[in-house]
């Protein structure tokens, strides 16, 4: 950079002194032309000497077309002497005629201009200069210049490692601090957290690091609470198989074969248990992969929620709830998938007959303009606002430490998941309206479709 600006200010410096000297001889020539027109007559030399006569003239004289000398002046007679300049290079003018000399170890540029007087008489201008001074002149122009630039380019150096310094202390320090908390997360430590400093973008940056640390602490205890649940909902029915097994093997011992159905019918329930299970897991890993097929036929909503609500009414009764199912209009036919339709209900159902402790839990069932709807509303404890954003995230669970929730067989934390990826590959949805202690109302919506062609989503 330093050598292209010496290069750019030596050819500007060049070009200022080119029209400098040319000025020079012009002026000269008018002067040759008045004394031409009127010898004698000083003045305009007077003007020259005065205002145009500059260290680099040596000698000025003007000749006519024979050769006869009109006018002529030595200024001074220069002396040879060494030079150290940082450039010995010049460009002549294009007008005139410009021819550089040597005597005696005295190097001069010579110019000479030729035009006409008044008279259309031939005269010429001849100056001398001295390359030696104008060389020391555009010199010190070019010394006095790089000076300056030399004196911004180690202020701009200094001001940029200030800002060098003050960027990373404000960037690349807080990138530090994050990637070293990235680092600690990624390590296990995920209760560590990024201290927030200001409101700027690295404030906003550090604030949804740590929100997202919340969520991944929060994940991570859903994973924990969830393979606590697994244990539980594995080691449960397993060990029920083993015991009811081992009672089996006493009363065969004891020839008391009369007892033996009876634990076997208790193995056939724990594998139910155990089979629902897995079927819960496999579920999830159908939707997550894409490969949950729906099997489309006709079918009745009210026929669906009818059946669900009367697989529950023996659960209800021994809890002493009361549960109903209450349908004010015909509902026509749709389409869908039956049984995975009846899987999303009779999760919705299950849990608001699970979480109730007292009181009633109601089905309804609706249709509207392009729409089928089933309500289920409980009188349960409801649910706190803080859990209605993850209540259909795989695996949730709400907080079985609360009072009022059930202590045992919480389940995985799929139900809701899985009715939730039902009804939306079914091109519906599910909605939930809740407040701690008030009960809960969950809304299955199931878009109508009547022609066997038309899509479900």
């Amino acid at each position: 950079m330093a050598l292209l600006f010496l290069h750019n200010e030596w050819a500007t410096i060049s070009s200022t002194s080119q029209r400098k000297n040319l000025q020079i001889l012009l002026a000269m020539s008018e002067v040759c032309r008045e004394i031409s027109d009127a010898p004698g007559k000083a003045s305009a030399y007077k003007y020259f000497k005065t205002f145009l006569k500059t260290p680099e003239i040596v000698r000025v004289s003007c000749t006519d077309g024979r050769g006869r000398v009109l006018m002529e002046d030595r200024y001074y007679v220069p002396q040879p002497s060494p030079s150290s300049y940082l450039f010995k290079t010049f460009s002549p003018p294009r007008v005139g005629a410009w021819e550089t000399r040597t005597d005696n170890g005295v190097e001069t540029l010579n110019a000479s201009l030729a035009a006409r007087n008044g008279k259309g008489r031939e005269i010429t201008a001849r100056v001398d200069f001295s390359t030696r001074l104008i060389y020391q002149e555009m010199d010190s122009s070019l010394r006095q210049s790089s000076a300056s630039f030399f004196i911004t380019l180690s202020l701009g150096f200094v001001i940029g490692c200030i800002g060098t310094l003050i960027i990373a202390r404000f960037v690349v320090d807080p990138i530090q601090t994050m990637a070293e908390a990235a680092r600690m997360i990624g390590s296990g430590r995920l209760d560590h957290r990024i201290p927030v400093t200001s409101k700027d973008e690295m404030g906003m940056l550090a604030s949804e690091f740590n929100e997202m640390a919340d969520r991944l602490k929060k994940f991570d205890d859903m994973k924990s609470d969830f393979v606590s649940s697994i244990t539980h909902d594995l080691r449960s029915p397993v060990t029920g198989i083993g015991l009811c097994a081992d009672m089996i093997r006493e009363l065969a011992e004891k020839r008391e074969y009369g007892k033996i159905p009876e634990q076997v019918f208790s193995i056939s329930e724990h594998s139910q248990r155990l089979n629902h299970f897995i079927d819960s897991l496999l579920e999830v890993s159908k939707i997550e992969s894409g490969k949950l097929k729906l099997d489309v036929k006709a079918l009745n909503l009210e026929e669906l929620a009818d059946r669900a609500v009367r697989s529950f009414r023996a659960y209800a009764e021994q809890k002493g709830l009361k549960i109903d199912l209450v349908v004010g209009q015909e509902i026509p036919n749709t389409r869908g998938d039956p049984d995975r339709l009846y899987q999303a209900l009779a999760n919705v159902i299950g849990n608001a007959v699970k979480f109730t402790g007292s009181g009633a839990v109601t089905v309804f069932v609706e249709a509207g303009a392009g729409w089928q709807k089933v309500r289920v509303r409980d009188t349960g404890i409801g649910i706190p606002a803080g859990e209605l954003k993850n209540l259909f995230s795989k695996f949730y669970r709400i907080n079985t430490g609360r009072p009022g929730y059930p202590s045992a067989r919480q389940g995985t934390g799929l139900g809701l998941f899985i009715a939730k990826s039902v009804m939306e590959q079914h091109g519906g949805r599910i909605e939930v309206e809740s407040a701690a202690g008030k009960g809960s109302e969950f809304s299955i919506l199931l878009p109508e479709k009547k022609n066997p062609e038309e899509p479900l989503a």
